[in-house]
This record gives C-alpha cells, sequence and structure tokens, in this order.
C-alpha cells in the first residue's frame, strides 16, 4: 500500500513543473529534493537553513490525501493550515506566491505580533526570563522570551531547550487563545503533552520553570536514551 501511494505521487511530481522551478535558495534556506516517507507522509522536497535550524517543507499527507508544507523550528514541526490542497496545481501556485514569506515569518519578530499584545510588556520586562541559562543540562537555549517562535493555533513558543544531536527539547509555549502558559517536550524526536508547566501567568509559570524545568529536561533525555535500548 506503502508503495502505491508513493508511486502516484511520483508519477505526479514528474509531470509537475513547479519543482523545476523552485529556486536553489530562498532567504539562505537551501533547497533539496530529496524524497522520503514518514509512515503516511512523503516529503519530496525542502528548504533548510543550518544556521537557524530551521526548514521547510513540502510534502504529500496520504491520511488526508492533500499536499501540505510543515515547518520545522529546532525539534518542533507542524503543517501550516493555509498551505493544505488537495491538488497539485493549486499547492504550486500557492507556493510560488507565498514561499518567501514562510521563511521570512519565520524570523519575523513575534513579539510584535497583535496575538502576544496582552503579554508582550510583561515577557520583556520578565527577570528570569533574561536569565535563563544558555546551557542547563546538556541542552542549549534555542528559543528565548525575546524572541519567540510563531507555532500554528495561536500558539508562540517563548522558550525552548533543545538537545539537536539527539531530537531532545523542553518548549514553553504561550495560546492567545486561551491566554495561557503549557508545555511540551520531545524525546528522539517523538512529542509528548506535560501538565506540569500550566499556567495563568509568568508569576505561576516561573514557580513551575523552577521546580520542573530541569526535571524535564532530564526525563526527556532518559526517555530517547530508553527508546534506544527497546
Amino acid at each position: 500500500m506503502a508503495e502505491e501511494f508513493t508511486e502516484k505521487i511520483d508519477e505526479a511530481l514528474a509531470a509537475w513543473t513547479v519543482l523545476d522551478e523552485l529556486p536553489a535558495e530562498i532567504n539562505g534556506y537551501l533547497l533539496s529534493k530529496n524524497r522520503e516517507k514518514h509512515e503516511a507522509q512523503y516529503d519530496f522536497f525542502r528548504y533548510d537553513r543550518a544556521d537557524a535550524h530551521r526548514s521547510v517543507v513540502g510534502f504529500y499527507d496520504a491520511a488526508t490525501t492533500s499536499y501540505k508544507l510543515r515547518v520545522e523550528i529546532g525539534v518542533v514541526s507542524f503543517a501550516l493550515p493555509s498551505f493544505i490542497h488537495g491538488d497539485l496545481e493549486t499547492f504550486g501556485r500557492e507556493l510560488q506566491r507565498y514561499l518567501p514569506r514562510v521563511m521570512a515569518d519565520m524570523h519575523a519578530d513575534a513579539l510584535e505580533t497583535q496575538e502576544l499584545l496582552p503579554v508582550r510588556e510583561s515577557i520583556a520586562a520578565w527577570e528570569y526570563g533574561q536569565e535563563l541559562p544558555e546551557q542547563l543540562e546538556g541542552y542549549e537555549l534555542f528559543v528565548r522570551p525575546s524572541a519567540p517562535a510563531q507555532m500554528t493555533n495561536g500558539s508562540f513558543l517563548i522558550i525552548d531547550y533543545v538537545d539537536f544531536a539527539r531530537a531532545n527539547d523542553v518548549g514553553i509555549y504561550y495560546n492567545c487563545y486561551r491566554n495561557e502558559f503549557f508545555g511540551e517536550y520531545h524525546a528522539a524526536g517523538m512529542p509528548y503533552v506535560s501538565y506540569d508547566f500550566d499556567a495563568s501567568d509568568l508569576e505561576e509559570l516561573e514557580q513551575r520553570l523552577r521546580l520542573n524545568l530541569a526535571r524535564y529536561l532530564r526525563r526527556a533525555a532518559a526517555e530517547a536514551d530508553a527508546g534506544k535500548n527497546v
């Protein structure tokens, strides 16, 4: 079944001229046309900016029979809702029109967005956030409160400690629709939810970070190592 859907997509891509017209570089992102299957997803091009640990990936999703664009920031990834199309023609037209903007938006000042207005001043003045260590438990501070990364569905990544070599991280998010903070972590690239960082304001979040951040960094590393030994 897997071979059948990839063969079908390969046939469609062979006649898709947009793939040949994609620029080799956009805003420092370098193009690769290597194809790779991940279960029901089939990547057929990607733009990588290694120095920023960011990527943009075009793929076919067999589960929804649609072509999509995935954004990768560190070890966090998500499909852009505005790039979900059932046919290559529409997908290609949107790519040609908006792809450079996607890269630019990944480096925009998220604190200046309307969505972060309710917490902008408090985040900027948050002493704990300003004093986060650059290295902790073998992880490096990748995303800091002064430069959040916009995700999807109203969420912003405001703190992210990452072990890039092992694809582990602990991330703290703010959701503008719920007006609350929450945490997630990755162990060997697999995402997990944690409720130990849920907070309604920065004061509560700081308390939870002091209690749980280092513990979760160790937990992600331990779970990644345990998975390798299975």
